[in-house]
């Protein structure tokens, strides 16, 4: 077996893996001098695959053992040595290692491609699994990455004979088909599931039921949820069988998995809603039974079920007359049992409340619904959420909750739910040193207050709202600094306050500079936004020929894609005095309306590159490259 492995200062990695000599020659020439330059070459007494790669990421990567070779059993019994050994309170694996079983080679050698090879991290945890490495075991978790069906039911055929212990089964049932299932389920959810792969789920949980010896009423339930909903799409004839199967699903699985009564709710209430439409004849029925299932939920856990669901049932134009008769009788009831409900769990409900109003709203501008939203009914929860302070909370319910008091407060134009929006930004960026995003969250939301008290002629509080923005950044300069993105948020936000017309202190055009300069060094070019920024300084500083050569260097680097930034400067300048500005902005707008039919993004130069060109030589070498895209051949895609 030979084996290239690429070593820079930073990390090493193998580009090429195979059995032949003749391959492995003709890989060594494909290489440039600069990295064959970086190249090691091996070759090893391994002469069959499969094999394994071992990456010991606890030693330097300069060294020959960073990579070793090993068979499976020699890593069983690696493992199994680790198992007695291991550190408990270690949280880094203790090596990571890929499962070879046929020749690989590195499309482009001078990166580091190892980072996306399918490989398994030795951790803690994966130690405290019971399964042997083995052909087996490795499969399974091939053919899962891969989504590849076939090959479980291909290992499933092999455990009614070869593979046959009851561990073997519980592998390729929980590591196999049910790992893919839940892939397959959320990827539904995304709307990537295909026809195919929705006709592969219950096939799938069959099989495992079988390895199980016992029915898999979870699993069994979402399939038939998905076929069901897809049966409802397609207006196919399975519809009634599927519903009620679906249903003596989701019964078993309550008995089976009682802890997920809140969620078996969830889904009933749904089946029960996509009928109302699927059998008109009928929808009272099925309404009456969304509404009691939702209410079983809120019942068993008012803070957690979902609000929306009921409140989207209550208020959504059924074109049934007996469903708006019950819906009026159903909101009734509930303004009054929600009293005592209210009264029990305190503000936490009001804002679960509010926010299912909010979700509902979303929803029904979605469906372009007019003239149905309660909107006094969701203004007066949303003012009882105000008292609502989140203490033991998820950073994502934490976030949903800022972002619901955000919200209330842009779309009323409110100070003090902007505000309650901060306090929780805040509080997460207490809890997490390495949080960022909330500093810019806090910025936009300062700005809007700011917006708010300047329509209301309140220019001193609007200014005060501008300073402490700016202190919020100044305050976490350091984080700020750190990353790219947020840096160019801060320097967006000096470029407003350079041009903001209040009583502030305002950043001078050489600190505006300096950070548009720092912001292209961090990102190496990558943002065309700097570039925008140090034409428009240029010109403020009266060098219209550095205006326009900054221009130049984002297009170079960003070609059409950076067309809206050449708008957006054609549209601010175009009634001013720089004559050979506007007169370049007006050649490249048509030149980027010229080719961009067929225009695809594959610049030739990179940032490095061009940082090392003299002035004239940028220039150019984009009038050049305008002909080169104007007359290069369409992509090919086939």
């Amino acid at each position: 077996m030979y084996i290239i492995k690429i070593t820079e200062e930073t990390q090493s990695w193998l580009v090429a893996i195979c059995l032949y000599e003749e391959q492995y020659l003709a890989y060594m020439e494909s290489l440039s001098d600069e990295v064959y330059a970086k190249a090691s070459f091996f070759e090893i007494e391994m002469e069959t695959f499969p094999f394994v790669v071992i990456e010991n990421t606890d030693i330097s990567h300069q060294l020959d053992s960073y990579f070793g070779i090993s068979t499976l059993e020699a890593l069983q019994d690696c493992i199994e040595t680790l198992r007695d050994e291991k550190n408990p309170g270690q949280k880094e694996p203790y090596f990571k290692y890929y499962y070879i079983d046929e020749d690989y080679f590195q499309v482009n050698p001078d990166q580091n491609y190892m980072l996306f090879l399918r490989h398994t991290e030795v951790t803690n945890d994966f130690l405290e699994k019971p399964y042997v490495i083995s052909v087996f075991h490795e499969e399974i978790d091939k053919y899962v990455t891969n989504y590849d069906v076939n090959g479980l039911d291909k290992l499933f055929e092999q455990t009614k004979s070869t593979h046959s212990s009851k561990l073997e089964k519980e592998d390729l049932a929980i590591n196999g088909y049910d790992s893919l299932f839940w892939k397959m389920y959320y990827d539904y959810n995304s709307d990537k599931l295909t026809e195919k792969g929705i006709q592969c789920l219950l096939p799938m949980v069959e099989k495992m039921e079988i390895l199980h010896d016992e029915k898999r009423w979870k699993n069994r339930s979402y399939a038939l949820h998905i076929v069901f909903e897809t049966a409802c799409m397609n207006k196919s004839e399975t519809v009634f069988p599927l519903f009620r199967e679906t249903l003596e699903a989701y019964d078993n699985y309550l008995i089976s998995h009682p802890e997920d009564k809140l969620e078996i709710h969830r889904l009933a209430y749904l089946i029960y809603r996509m009928m109302i439409e699927r059998e008109p004849e009928n929808a009272l029925l099925y309404w009456e039974n969304s509404i009691v299932e939702i209410k079983k939920a809120i019942v068993f856990n008012p803070e957690k079920a979902s609000w929306v669901s009921f409140l989207e049932l209550l208020y959504y134009p059924f074109e049934k007359d007996d469903i708006s008769r019950m819906q009026t009788e159903e909101l009734n009831r509930f303004n009054i049992e929600i009293k005592k409900l209210e009264k029990e769990r305190g503000s936490v409900l009001a804002y679960k409340i509010a926010l299912g109003y909010q979700d509902m709203k979303e929803f029904m501008q979605w469906k372009k619904i007019e003239n149905v939203f309660p909107e006094n009914a969701a203004f007066q929860w949303a003012e009882k959420a105000l008292a609502y302070m989140p203490e033991e909370i998820s950073r994502t319910g934490l976030y949903e909750c800022a972002e619901f008091f955000s919200k209330t407060g842009t779309n009323m134009s409110r100070v003090d739910f902007l505000e309650k929006a901060i306090s929780l930004y805040e509080q997460a960026l207490k809890t997490d040193e390495n949080n960022f995003l909330e500093i810019f969250y806090i910025v936009t939301i300062l700005r809007e207050i700011a917006g708010i008290y300047l329509q209301n002629n309140q220019q001193s509080l609007a200014d005060d709202a501008i300073i402490q923005a700016r202190l919020m950044f100044e305050n976490n300069i350091e984080k700020v600094k750190s990353n790219p993105s947020l840096n160019l948020r801060y320097a967006e936000y000096l470029e407003f306050c350079y041009t903001y017309s209040g009583n502030i202190n305002k950043p001078s055009l050489s600190e505006l500079k300096s950070v548009a300069e720092e912001i292209e060094v961090q990102s190496e070019g990558f943002y065309s936004y700097p570039y925008g920024m140090l034409t428009c300084i240029a010109l403020l500083e009266g060098n219209e020929a550095e205006a326009i050569l900054q221009a130049t260097k984002s297009l170079i680097l960003h070609e059409l894609c950076a067309k809206a930034t050449f708008l957006d400067l054609f549209k601010q300048f175009k009634d001013s005095q720089y004559n050979q500005l506007k007169a370049f902005l007006d050649e490249t707008i048509l030149f980027i309306e010229e080719v961009e039919e067929n225009y695809y993004y594959n610049p030739e130069l990179s940032w490095e590159k061009l940082n090392k060109m003299s002035n004239e030589a940028l220039t150019v070498y984009w009038e050049k490259r305008k002909e080169e895209i104007r007359n290069r051949p369409p992509f090919d895609t086939e």
